[in-house]
C-alpha cells in the first residue's frame, strides 16, 4: 500500500506548533490541538475584520503594509493632521501631525513615507516625509494637487492625476528623486480620486473620477503611460487600491453608490473576486499589497460626517499559503 512517506519521502511530523513558513501540500499532526493539518493555498481573496480606527474618518494619506500601516491627516468632520500606525492588530494614535491635512497622495512604508499635495480648504502643493516619528517638509510639488495618487518609495516617487480647483481632473505626472521634482509623462485620461500602485518605473493607475466613475487602467514605464485595452469591471473612484504593476487589487469605492466589490489585476486584466468587503464604503484608505493588505476608514453615505467608518478590513489574496484542519466529516 502506498503511504504518505512513500510518496513524499518523509513521515507526517508530530509538532506542538503549526510550522511556518508553509509549503503547499505539507501535512502534519498538531499534538497540542490533537488535529491533523495540511497547507493549501487560497483560491480566492478573503476579507477579515481588523482593529477599528480610534475615530471614524476618511480622505487619509496612507502608506505601509498590513502589519505596519500608516494613516496621516484626513477628515473627521474637520480637516486634521491626526496620524496613527497599525501593528497587524490595532491602530495607535501618534503625537506627530501631518501638515498635508486630507485628500493627499502617499507612498512608502511606515517608517519611510512621503505625502504629497492635498486639501484643507484649498488645494495644496506641500510635501512631507515621515520617518516613523516625525513629519519633515520637503520641496513642494510644481503645482497644487488634491485627490492625487501615489506610487513608489519615499525617495523614488510618482504622483499623478488629481484635482486642481477650477480645472478638469489633471493628467499630470510628477517624479521625485529624493531632492527635486520633475515632470513625467501625462496620463492618457486625466482623472482624480484614482488609485496608484507599483514603482516609479513600473506603475499602475486605475479607476478614478472624470466627472463620473472611471474604469480606465494605465501602465507607466518610467517615461510614458499606456492605456490597457481592458479596464476595471466596475468603474469606481475613491477606493482602496494597491499592489504592483503586475499584481494589484481594487476594493470598495463609489460607483457612484458605495460598493463592497473587490477586483484583482494579474498584469493583463481585472477579474471579480468572489468575496467582497463586509462594509460597502468609499474614500477607503489602503495599505499593503495585493496578497496582504488593509482597507481602513471611509464612509457609506451622505452626509459623510454622520457615516464615517471605524472599520478596518484585512485582505488575504489568492495564492497565499493557509492552514486547513483535516476532518473526517
Amino acid at each position: 500500500m502506498t503511504t504518505y512517506k512513500g510518496i513524499n519521502g518523509f513521515a507526517v511530523q508530530s509538532v506542538a506548533t503549526d510550522p511556518s513558513p508553509l509549503d503547499e501540500g505539507q501535512v502534519w499532526y498538531n499534538n497540542a490541538t490533537y488535529a491533523f493539518k495540511l497547507a493549501s493555498v487560497t483560491t480566492a481573496g478573503t476579507f477579515a475584520a481588523g482593529g477599528n480606527l480610534g475615530s471614524g474618518g476618511y480622505a487619509f494619506g496612507y502608506a505601509g503594509t498590513q502589519t505596519a500601516g500608516l494613516l496621516a491627516g484626513g477628515y473627521t468632520g474637520s480637516y486634521n493632521g491626526n496620524s496613527a500606525t497599525y501593528n497587524g492588530t490595532a491602530w495607535t494614535s501618534i503625537p506627530a501631525t501631518c501638515p498635508n491635512s486630507a485628500y493627499h497622495g502617499g507612498a512608502g512604508v511606515q517608517t519611510a513615507a512621503i505625502f504629497m499635495g492635498g486639501y484643507n480648504g484649498a488645494d495644496l502643493n506641500v510635501v512631507n516625509y515621515f520617518n516613523g516619528t516625525t513629519f519633515t517638509p520637503q520641496t513642494a510639488l510644481p503645482a497644487t494637487r488634491a485627490n492625487n495618487a501615489g506610487a513608489g518609495t519615499q525617495t523614488a516617487t510618482l504622483t499623478f492625476g488629481g484635482l486642481v480647483a477650477g480645472a478638469p481632473a489633471s493628467n499630470t505626472t510628477f517624479e521625485w528623486d529624493g531632492s527635486s521634482w520633475t515632470t513625467g509623462g501625462n496620463l492618457n485620461t486625466g482623472r482624480e480620486s484614482l488609485a496608484g500602485a507599483g514603482t516609479q518605473t513600473a506603475a499602475l493607475a486605475f479607476g478614478g473620477n472624470t466627472g463620473s466613475p472611471s474604469a480606465v487602467t494605465e501602465l507607466y514605464n518610467g517615461t510614458s503611460w499606456t492605456s490597457n485595452p481592458t479596464g476595471l469591471n466596475t468603474a469606481r473612484n475613491n477606493f482602496a487600491g494597491y499592489g504592483t504593476q503586475t499584481s494589484a487589487g481594487a476594493f470598495g469605492g463609489a460607483t457612484p453608490s458605495p460598493t463592497s466589490a473587490a477586483e484583482i489585476w494579474n498584469g493583463t486584466s481585472w477579474s471579480n473576486n468572489p468575496s467582497s468587503m463586509a462594509n460597502a464604503r468609499f474614500r477607503v484608505a489602503p495599505s499593503g499589497s495585493s496578497s496582504s493588505g488593509l482597507a481602513s476608514g471611509g464612509y457609506n453615505g451622505n452626509p459623510p460626517t454622520n457615516n464615517a467608518s471605524l472599520a478596518t478590513e484585512e485582505w488575504t489574496g489568492p495564492g497565499v499559503p493557509q492552514t486547513k484542519t483535516i476532518t473526517t466529516s
